[in-house]
């Protein structure tokens, strides 16, 4: 009986064969080389993860070009291989595809490999607020009864566990599908997720079937690997042109890009806002200070009274969008402000450090020039004292933002300490230098050691200011040249208030 079994199994078993025909037809593209017909076991472009039974798809990247370790692969029992190049008979002892993109062959080879993931998948894509968007929407989903699960940022989330182990916001496709797989095997039913520019550019999200998508906001991030504010914003519209006819797309019409957005929508849209009365959602008699914010919602569903802890119009544009797409998709209005009115304000957004003392410390994550000026803004709105501001800039990254950031925290705080951030492998002196080019005002003063800049602003806070400490928000680490130490600003203001008191 149990030889039987073994048959059994093994016709159920899918093989390279079968997997090499799917993506070939897919892709429209001929299989050559020596045709194996061995079982299936996994997929991967890592050649260090190959074992036998394994298809290696080989990726050209920005620093590795995956072709350079096709021997590797076979040497570790690769039994096919995906590639965009031409090859020789060397590597023919194996059944290969050439396609013009890998990164599309592995994405089909995944979901062939893991088959079955949630129903619902919710994208959010934006410059600032994708984390507390995907937040919002698992508290509304929970709250809802309905099994949900969450991956961004700060890692990925379900039936109440917390994983944090992403090494980037959107993680890259081999590790998304096995983590949206797991959450199928837990009956997960909808995943909110972010999708960031670099998923979107990179195709690590190319397959994955998105129902609804949305969209926060766009300013400057990331043009040191887009180029460009045109292609950043092209990235982010991938999302939606990738989108089914019978999908929901959420748009904050206040953008300045909402009309380029909006073209790329396939399917139904609504939007919110703020500003733009011909919004489908909008906020109205805002009334935000430093314990919280009330507002006023007129929707098609209704008008509504909303109070929460979130502080600042920011947010008040995140909570529009999961309420927007929390009622598009007809859960009920009393659970979803609910689920809003519960949302605690999370680690590093918009963060309070208040231990009695008679200043105000708030951790946030604004590490965009546009995020840190409404940041600044909505401080300086709501503080009756002077508005103070630790901030710098990550090494290894968008360079044209330093001076930018320099020019906005001059210019909207009453005084600006600039610091390191996440140096990388960059002199913190030089990224320093590179944020003072743009300063307008003469209310700066730069001290690189992070720690002796926290310190220095807490000491001169006087009752009734504001102390704003950007750039790091929920991380608890800083990367150095050589090394990655553990650094979390909410306990370095904490230690320093302490020491006050």
């Amino acid at each position: 009986m149990s030889g039987q079994r073994i048959i059994t199994m093994s016709k159920l078993m899918k093989t390279i064969c079968d997997v090499f025909d799917k993506i070939a037809r897919s892709l429209d593209c001929k299989i050559s080389g020596k045709i194996i017909d061995c079982p299936f076991i996994g997929i991967t472009s890592d050649s260090r993860e190959i074992q036998p039974g394994f298809i290696f798809v080989a990726i050209k990247g920005l620093t590795y070009d995956g072709h350079d370790f096709i021997s590797d692969a076979l040497s570790r029992g690769a039994k096919g291989l995906i590639v965009s190049l031409e090859y020789s008979e060397i590597f023919q002892e194996v059944p290969i595809i050439k396609c013009k993109d890998t990164r599309e062959a592995l994405a089909l080879g995944l979901k062939e490999l893991y088959g079955r993931i949630p129903k619902r998948i919710i994208g959010v894509t934006g410059t600032n607020g994708k984390t507390t968007v995907t937040h919002l929407l698992w508290e509304i989903l929970t709250k809802s009864e309905e099994k949900a699960g969450l991956i961004g940022t700060l890692g990925y989330m379900f039936e109440d566990r917390f994983y944090k182990n992403l090494p980037v916001t959107t993680p890259n496709a081999e590790l998304l599908w096995k983590i949206l797989s797991q959450m199928k095997e837990h009956e997960i039913e909808t995943v909110a997720m972010e999708v960031s520019s670099h998923g979107l550019s990179q195709k690590r999200v190319w397959g994955v079937p998105f129902e609804v998508a949305i969209f926060t906001n766009l300013s400057q991030d990331h043009l040191d690997y887009h180029g460009d504010m045109e292609s950043y914003l092209d990235a982010k519209c991938i999302l939606f042109r990738n989108l089914p006819k019978s999908s929901l797309s959420i748009i904050n019409s206040d953008d300045e890009v909402y009309d380029v957005v909006a073209q790329c929508v396939p399917g139904d849209m609504w939007t919110f806002g703020i500003h733009n009365s011909s919004a489908d959602v909008i906020a109205e008699q805002i009334d935000t200070g430093i314990y919280g914010s009330r507002f006023k919602v007129k929707s098609p569903w209704g008008k509504f009274d909303i109070a929460t802890e979130l502080i600042g119009e920011f947010n008040i544009y995140n909570i529009l969008a999961s309420m927007t797409t929390s009622l598009a998709l007809e859960y009920e209005a009393e659970i979803i402000i609910k689920a809003i009115e519960e949302f605690k304000a999370m680690k590093g957004r918009v963060q309070l450090v208040d231990l009695g003392q008679a200043f105000g410390v708030i951790i946030d994550y604004a590490h965009t020039p546009e995020a840190l000026r409404n940041l600044l803004v909505t401080m300086r709105s709501i503080t009756k004292g002077r508005v103070i501001v630790i901030f710098g800039a990550g090494g290894d990254r968008d360079k044209i933002k330093r001076p930018v950031m320099g020019r906005i925290a001059t210019q909207f705080s009453d005084f600006a300490v600039i610091t390191s951030d996440n140096p990388r492998s960059e002199n913190p002196s030089n990224i320093i230098e590179m944020i003072e080019k743009g300063v307008v005002e003469d209310n700066w003063i730069s001290i690189t050691n992070r720690k002796e800049a926290i310190n220095w602003a807490i000491k001169k806070a006087r009752p009734g200011d504001m102390v704003v400490i950007a750039g790091k928000g929920h991380e608890d680490y800083q990367i150095l040249r050589n090394r990655t130490i553990h650094f979390d600003d909410y306990e370095i203001a904490k230690s320093a208030i302490e020491e006050l008191c």
